[in-house]
């Protein structure tokens, strides 16, 4: 008994060590990316940028360690994921600054250098790329989005990568409900398709519908677990393919600057508020898994 409890205040001592260091270096890392840039908006405003991104990270790794010892667990590892990924995407952000990337894609003439590069191949590469990222390759749908749009533009970036992820949709689907459990065990990992499985034993259909619309869930393996689930065959599709259609088509218009501006202060008050919103969202959306898993362990 002793030593469990030893056991558990080894574990949350790290989780806290783990998180604070992931919202520090966080902000060192985007504080470094903001000095590689030499001109435009975050260029002529970047103690302010570099200050709202700092508040932030700390309030949300100060919120994922303040509901660690709650019963919202739920809660504190949505912001503990939260404060990795921004960390993560700051270190992102300041290799790509540091080698130089964003000074390539804001020449004409290089970028389209680098899209001829590719020769009139170009988009059916791309788009057997997005399908495979659904089914076999472990990349996330969001880089390749990204890719898209730097590489033929937001629409035909976004109709390209609709076609190869939402084929990749159907496909994993129906390997799921077709080959069922052992095939998708296999490809995905037991421990993963396990909790995944229990988690949306229901079926719900509104759950399923905002895994597929917004950020922080396995979109892609969700459609191998729809398969297994027996997810009504109609539904799945027109919701897939509704649900791919509009994060495809937002991310990609956003990227391109051209949905909401990310160089303007309403823009960012705009993304900060949708930010928090998408959490609370992704919150309800776990605390209804959370739910199903314990209905469904109670009922064995």
């Amino acid at each position: 008994m002793k030593n469990k409890k030893i056991n558990g205040c080894v574990s949350y001592a790290l989780i806290i060590f783990s998180v604070a260091l992931s919202g520090v270096l966080g902000i060192i890392f985007f504080s470094l990316f903001i000095k590689t840039i030499e001109s435009g908006f975050l260029f002529e405003n970047a103690n302010l940028v570099i200050a709202m991104v700092s508040v932030v990270l700390t309030l949300c790794a100060v919120l994922s360690i303040a509901f660690l010892y709650t019963k919202y667990k739920i809660v504190s590892k949505t912001f503990i994921l939260t404060t990795v990924l921004l960390c993560l995407s700051a270190l992102l952000l300041y290799f790509l600054g540091k080698n130089g990337f964003f000074d390539k894609i804001t020449s004409v003439e290089s970028f389209r250098s680098y899209i001829e590069s590719f020769g009139e191949a170009a988009a059916f590469y791309f788009i057997l790329i997005q399908f495979l990222q659904v089914v076999v390759l472990p990349i996330p749908s969001f880089i390749t989005v990204a890719a898209g749009v730097l590489m033929f533009g937001a629409f035909y970036g976004a109709i390209y990568s609709c076609v190869g992820i939402i084929i990749g949709t159907f496909v994993a689907f129906f390997i799921g409900r077709s080959l069922g459990y052992k095939t998708v065990k296999w490809l995905v990992g037991k421990e993963t398709l396990d909790k995944w499985l229990g988690f949306t034993a229901d079926k719900d259909k509104w759950v399923f519908t905002l895994m597929f619309l917004f950020p922080f869930f396995p979109d892609d393996l969700l459609c191998f677990v729809a398969g297994v689930v027996k997810l009504d065959t109609k539904f799945f599709i027109v919701m897939s393919v509704i649900s791919r259609l509009i994060s495809v088509f937002a991310a990609s218009y956003s990227l391109n600057n051209n949905l909401i501006p990310y160089d303007t202060w309403w823009g960012i008050c705009l993304w900060i508020l949708f930010f928090f919103v998408t959490l609370y969202i992704v919150y309800l959306v776990h605390k209804r898994l959370h739910k199903n898993d314990k209905s469904k362990s109670n009922t064995k």
